[in-house]
């Protein structure tokens, strides 16, 4: 009987618009929960809104759904993220490039990151995966 493989999805963030983030997020978090393998890999400015001093004091970039967002106190990305961990297959990496290029280190993200990588380690992991880019 043939093994049926199991759908990967990967999700680049490069954008730190808090709209963008929560919706690659929330896409990723069900995914995961529904029984698909999600990598998820932050690259250039979407790496700010994950500090953890810009997520303690939810300092985003927001529109007008964001605002509304932080407003009303909904669970945020990092919260999504964190539950799709939980409860399915869900990676988090960083990119090693740009942190290197903004003098970061993972400790100055916050503590969902499974490792910072690099592109082609990304690529690696995503090779046959479907690709969405927020």
């Amino acid at each position: 009987m043939e093994q049926q493989q199991v759908p990967t999805l990967a999700i680049i963030f490069l954008s730190k618009d808090l709209e963008k983030l929560h919706a690659g997020s929330l896409v990723g978090s069900v995914a995961a929960m529904s029984g698909m393998k999600v990598r998820m890999f932050v690259t250039m400015n979407a790496l700010e809104a994950f500090l953890k001093e810009n997520v303690e004091k939810q300092n985003f970039q927001t529109g007008t759904v964001g605002a509304e967002m932080l407003n009303k106190n909904i669970p945020l990305f990092p919260d999504l993220i964190k539950e799709g961990k939980e409860n399915g297959d869900l990676h988090l990496y960083g990119c090693s490039m740009a942190m290197d290029v903004m003098g970061w280190k993972q400790g100055d993200l916050i503590d969902l990151f499974d490792d910072v990588i690099g592109v082609s380690s990304f690529l690696g992991m995503a090779q046959g995966a479907q690709v969405i880019t927020m």
